[in-house]
């Protein structure tokens, strides 16, 4: 049984280097720069709270069920190809694709709600909800793992709303895919030692 401060560092800093510039966060931004902040986090919390008890509680599953030599490798593997797809070129959305998308729940929804729902469909099957179930499979520290990537992406939340439209006009949004990738084949990497 690992440390449960590794369990909460890794969880902490992998979601919050994953998270940090991702459509997610940008989504936030644009709705907490149009309705406030306050209602939008509030709305994108709650729904990283809920993905994360479900992805810790699979995680939970898959360290009961899967022999530890086998699960070490898997958990490699999974972060090692995380951060080459993070590498690889991809299509951005455009502005007038995601406003449309927002535009949609927005007529059926306030502002809290559509944060909820559009962080639940964005995030659901995502890296970072994968990547906390091969923590928590990881460390068997479901608590720990829990705690610091919802603190994480908390944290990453609030930078959308608070500070986003400054980051994201000073750093390109490829340079933090880059760095996220390099931080999942590190992790990939590190974790076969």
């Amino acid at each position: 049984m690992r440390m449960w401060w590794q369990a909460l560092l890794s969880s902490f800093g992998l979601m919050f280097v994953a998270e940090l510039g991702d459509k997610t966060q940008i989504v936030i931004l644009t709705l907490s720069a149009k309705h406030g902040f306050k209602r939008v986090f509030l709305g994108a919390a709650a729904a990283f709270t809920i993905l994360n008890v479900l992805a810790v509680s699979i995680g939970v599953l898959v360290y009961e069920l899967i022999p530890e030599t086998a699960l070490k490798y898997a958990v490699s593997a999974i972060f090692i190809v995380f951060g080459i797809l993070a590498l690889l070129p991809r299509k951005e959305k455009t502005e007038e694709e995601e406003e449309e998308e927002e535009g949609k729940l927005k007529r059926r929804h306030g502002p809290m709600i559509t944060a909820f729902l559009l962080v639940c469909l964005m995030e659901l099957g995502d890296k970072t909800q994968l990547s906390l179930v091969a923590l928590t499979a990881k460390y068997s520290q479901p608590v720990f793992v829990f705690a610091g990537g919802t603190l994480a992406l908390w944290a990453t939340s609030l930078i959308g709303a608070l500070v986003g439209t400054f980051l994201g006009k000073s750093i390109p949004r490829v340079w933090i895919h880059r760095a996220s990738g390099v931080i999942f084949i590190a992790f990939g990497i590190i974790n076969l030692f």
